[in-house]
């Protein structure tokens, strides 16, 4: 894959940890389609400005999950420049993902994201609408 994409492109690793709000007959979050997400998604900030607070809020009413990763890079080149980075990848803490509207083909979801070496969530559009929630137990 390196030699694909050049030696320099992150590997989007699973998350480090994950918090579920899943619900129903889909009980557990799928680590791996986390990571689809935030890969799905276009490299434009959404004019959304929510706290912690709000986003675990919608996430839980919305049945979600969100994965916990220690600074995933991510290529959004507009974006990083936007936050104040130089090479051209956001530094991902966490993703929080609501489930999908039936029928949508995107959703929003929210990045914990540093901003100028500062903690901040920010939005962006998702092109991958699965459900990460399944039945079951938490897989990969």
């Amino acid at each position: 894959m390196t030699a694909c994409s050049g030696a320099k492109t992150p590997i989007i690793v699973l998350p480090a940890k994950i918090d579920s709000f899943c619900t129903g007959t889909n009980t557990a979050p799928r680590a791996t389609g986390l990571a689809a997400v935030m890969t799905s998604t276009d490299d434009k900030l959404l004019p959304l400005h929510r706290d912690a607070g709000a986003i675990e809020r919608e996430v839980r009413s919305a049945t979600g999950a969100i994965g916990h990763w220690n600074d995933q890079l991510l290529a959004l080149p507009v974006t990083a420049k936007a936050l104040g980075e130089s090479d051209g990848y956001v530094r991902v803490d966490a993703l929080a993902v609501p489930e999908a509207k039936p029928g949508a083909d995107n959703r929003i979801v929210y990045f914990q994201v540093r901003d100028h070496g500062a903690p901040r969530w920010i939005a962006l559009t998702a092109y991958d609408v699965q459900n990460v929630c399944i039945a079951g137990r938490p897989q990969a």
